[in-house]
């Protein structure tokens, strides 16, 4: 099982760590033989007991050697994927700055209407005072 630290700085990546547990190479069964001490000129009698010794040590070797593959495919899932849930929250941080950026920019172009509004509404008072007073006398 991989484990990360939940408490990453996903900006930075300051703290962050990776963990295995739960992980088991055996090499079972062992040989007593040691691979220097196969000698045949001396010993012909004992050639089955060196082949199965290299059959053990050689199915061994595969064993490990599968097993570091399949933690090295595991290592490998678990980078893409934090690759692309990285970049994935940067496009999400990115779309909701673009939605501020547009609500801000659709609350400016109100307040300029307003504006605008309001300054044409001055310029029609201030140029015939009259009409606006007639309009309040009735």
């Amino acid at each position: 099982m991989i484990k990360s630290n939940p408490d990453v700085d996903r900006q930075w990546g300051s703290g962050t760590r990776i963990a295995f547990s739960n992980i088991r190479v055996s090499n079972e069964p062992r040989s007593t033989l040691n691979f220097l001490d196969i000698d045949i000129a001396q010993n012909p009698d004992h050639v089955d007991t060196y082949i199965a010794y290299l059959e053990t040590v050689t199915a061994n070797i595969i064993d490990g050697a599968a097993m570091l593959g399949a933690v090295q495919t595991r290592i490998d899932l678990q980078s893409e994927f934090a690759s692309r849930l990285s970049s994935s929250i940067d496009k999400g941080i990115g779309r909701l700055v673009d939605a501020d950026m547009d609500e801000a920019s659709t609350r400016l172009k109100a307040l300029q209407a307003q504006q605008q509004l309001v300054v044409s509404a001055l310029q029609i008072a201030n140029s015939e005072p009259q009409a606006i007073v007639s309009l309040f006398r009735q």
